[in-house]
């Protein structure tokens, strides 16, 4: 008779070039879960979980900002309010949707790269990518040039997406989960009435030689570097 697979196994090298490691059955990885939902809401399990709801948070501020600051885009000429042709480049509809296209990208094409990396170095990653193109994408002075930081945004963005939700029920304990969800999407939504407020003061000024729209983009990147 074949002898059966392992489900799942942590392997070390020897010196001789072979490898050791622990096999972990079903059974076993059911008892982990089981050791991991009994756990206590530790002070340090809470500051994990504050750290994933403030990238949630930014994530949101980046992801809502391109309707707000369109009117500064336009304003500053980099963009029109109306777009020639299906495929015009000149256009706000066609910086939606660089970002659009991106958001497919990085959670469709991308998403993987939590499971085979880890999600917490993903999220760092992802952060650090779409706050990277943001902060270049501020400093742009062309359609083509502000459509493609954004895509590239985009990517990072979307894979953050993915990464957040399940790092989130991966680390919160059963007990804690639905508390955990809760202070994640609390502080996360509060970046709607804080970019739209930042929005409100800054797009139609110039602050120092600098346009407002440039300021907001430049707020959510430099903030996110943070956390």
């Amino acid at each position: 008779m074949a002898t059966a697979r392992p489900y799942a196994a942590d392997y070390q090298p020897t010196t001789n070039g072979s490898l050791i490691g622990h096999v972990t059955t079903p059974s076993e990885n059911g008892d982990i879960s089981a050791r991991l939902d009994r756990l206590p809401a530790t002070r340090s399990v809470w500051k994990l979980i504050a750290v994933l709801s403030l990238g949630f948070f930014f994530e949101l501020y980046d992801l809502l900002f391109s309707g707000y600051i369109a009117p500064g885009l336009v304003k500053s000429g980099i963009l029109t309010a109306t777009t020639t042709g299906l495929f015009g480049t000149s256009g706000v509809a066609s910086f939606i949707a660089a970002l659009f296209t991106g958001l497919f990208v990085g959670t469709f094409a991308c998403g993987f790269l939590a499971d085979r990396f880890g999600r917490r170095a993903i999220f760092t990653y992802a952060m650090l990518w779409y706050v990277a193109a943001n902060t270049v994408m501020a400093f742009q002075t062309t359609a083509f040039g502000l459509n493609a930081w954004r895509f590239v945004s985009g990517i990072g963005i979307g894979v953050e997406l993915v990464t957040i939700g399940t790092y989130m029920s991966e680390l919160a304990p059963e007990h804690l989960r639905g508390r955990a969800f809760a202070v994640c999407q609390a502080i996360g939504f509060s970046a709607v009435p804080i970019v739209a407020f930042l929005s409100y003061l800054l797009v139609p000024l110039s602050p120092f030689g600098f346009d407002g729209w440039r300021w907001v983009a430049l707020i959510g990147g430099v903030s996110a570097l943070f956390i």
